[in-house]
């Protein structure tokens, strides 16, 4: 697996996070800026994304048994299989928060386990390598890698523990908090009241209740990494809060970490009664890219750049990578755009050789892309349609760019609540499945934000959440963290 020299007596560090697009990524960009600055740096990851994170001069590292997938072909198969046996047993189709739960119970919980056995084979990789390295954790806050570690799981003798632990949060955290419900919950508008308290309180109760085979899933699987006590810690912890029980999700994920490092700006969250915990630290936006782009993505862009000297204006609209259904977003915004000569479209399918079927119709004043960087395309935009996905957001405030969001699976409902409520996009109403309806809004949406009067407040938001992003360092914010284990 390649040669490795300890550089400057510092630690060596090794990243990993759960194998999906939007939780590799920002981690994997930290990682190779750190390694760049000669930190020493392995990623512990799915073979999916081994040509990608090599070719950052990181070293990879594989998953291990179940824990090795890759995360689009996961999804696709547990939903097609759910899909299937919702026909079968003629019962309704899996809603939106069934398909977070599976999720929840295959993508983040049930391969903890393998996680486990993964970064114990790494660790035995590295210190064969280096027998005298310190190592250093900096794990994707979800990806629940350490959790056997925190809570006892023996390592083999030879092997020493990690000298330190960095959780990396790539999403809104899940904390629990007086003021804001669980985060896979419908949204509710931000308060302090105590009518607000009651209702949150009330919503945290039916959470517990809900997801109470995945608290016990949860404990299994550390237990059955080697982990001990692992539920009497949690309720302890709870105690010590003055709650009379943990619940899934509230946290447990970030318990034991010594520090977390919050990519976001912090204006951009909701300041609770608890505040953040004296750990946590924010880190702005991960760097961008420079993306190097084939022939026909160069001229894309530049027939872009040519637009806005023109006079147009310019909207970008992305799918993500997991909720890739162009019905979505994609056509409703070719349809409510189009004919619009002042307007060019650009629209991103979100993976390479992916095309819209055959009988839509594309407009003159639109051009579609199966893939396309955000860094390349957002400093040219004046308006992005995107399904709020958390990465979407931080391209979006990163790049100042206001935003028109439509989130609905995951945890994208409670991203676009937030873009909302901080004041840099509008969040629309109505589901892609109304129709009309639904093309109607998000074209009103998108041409209140590129009115010099209507969308004068939110473009200044959007250029004030960039400033405070601008303001933070991140690789150096990391690497503060990382200054306590020299």
């Amino acid at each position: 697996m390649g040669s490795h020299q300890v550089n400057d007596g510092k630690p060596i560090l090794l990243f990993t996070s759960v194998p999906a697009t939007g939780h590799i990524t920002p981690t994997l960009r930290i990682a190779s800026a750190l390694h760049a600055r000669g930190w020493s740096v392995f990623y512990l990851g799915p073979t999916a994304y081994k040509a990608t994170i090599s070719a950052t001069g990181v070293q990879f590292l594989p998953f291990l048994d179940d824990a090795d997938f890759n995360e689009c072909e996961f999804v696709a198969s547990k939903r097609a299989t759910t899909d299937k046996d919702a026909v079968v047993q003629d019962t309704p189709k899996p809603t939106w928060r069934d398909r977070v739960f599976e999720d929840l119970r295959w993508l983040f919980t049930s391969p903890i386990p393998a996680r486990h056995r993964s970064l114990v084979a790494a660790l035995i990789h590295i210190h064969q390598l280096s027998p005298s390295a310190r190592v250093v954790v900096v794990a994707e806050s979800m990806s629940n890698v350490l959790l056997p570690l925190f809570h006892s799981a023996p390592l083999p003798l030879d092997i020493p523990m990690p000298i330190g632990s960095i959780a990396v949060s790539v999403m809104v955290p899940p904390l629990r908090s007086v003021d804001i419900p669980p985060l896979i919950s419908e949204p509710v508008e931000f308060g302090t009241t105590s009518a607000h308290r009651e209702r949150i309180a009330e919503t945290w109760r039916d959470w517990e209740v809900e997801t109470r085979d995945l608290k016990e899933l949860l404990v299994e699987k550390v237990e059955e990494a080697g982990g001990k006590d692992f539920a009497k810690a949690m309720e302890a912890r709870e105690r010590e809060k003055g709650r009379e029980s943990w619940a899934y999700l509230s946290g447990e994920n970030f318990v034991g970490y010594d520090h977390v490092c919050q990519v976001g700006v912090e204006s951009w969250f909701y300041k609770t009664e608890e505040g953040w915990p004296g750990n946590w630290k924010f880190v702005g936006v991960v760097p961008k890219s420079v993306p190097v782009l084939d022939e026909a993505k160069q001229v894309l862009v530049d027939e872009v750049k040519l637009a806005r000297k023109e006079g147009k204006k310019v909207v970008v609209v992305a799918q993500g990578t997991v909720e890739i259904d162009p019905r979505q977003l994609i056509i409703p915004t070719i349809q409510a755009l189009g004919g619009r000569e002042d307007t060019l479209v650009v629209a991103i399918l979100g993976h390479r050789g992916r095309k819209l079927p055959e009988d839509v119709v594309v407009q003159p004043n639109a051009k579609v892309a199966d893939y396309l960087p955000y860094d390349a395309i957002l400093p040219h935009a004046d308006v992005f349609v995107s399904n709020a996905g958390y990465g979407a957001v931080m391209h979006g405030i990163g790049h100042r760019v206001p935003m028109v969001v439509a989130g609905e699976e995951q945890d994208k409902a409670e991203n676009a609540t937030r873009i909302q409520w901080s004041g840099h996009g509008v969040k629309l109403t109505r589901s892609w499945r109304d129709g009309d309806e639904y093309v109607k809004e998000l074209g009103e949406a998108v041409e209140k934000i590129m009115d010099e009067e209507e969308g004068r407040e939110v473009r200044k938001r959007a250029r004030e959440l960039k400033e405070e992003a601008d303001s933070i360092d991140c690789i150096k914010t990391v690497e503060d963290c990382l200054s306590s284990y020299l």
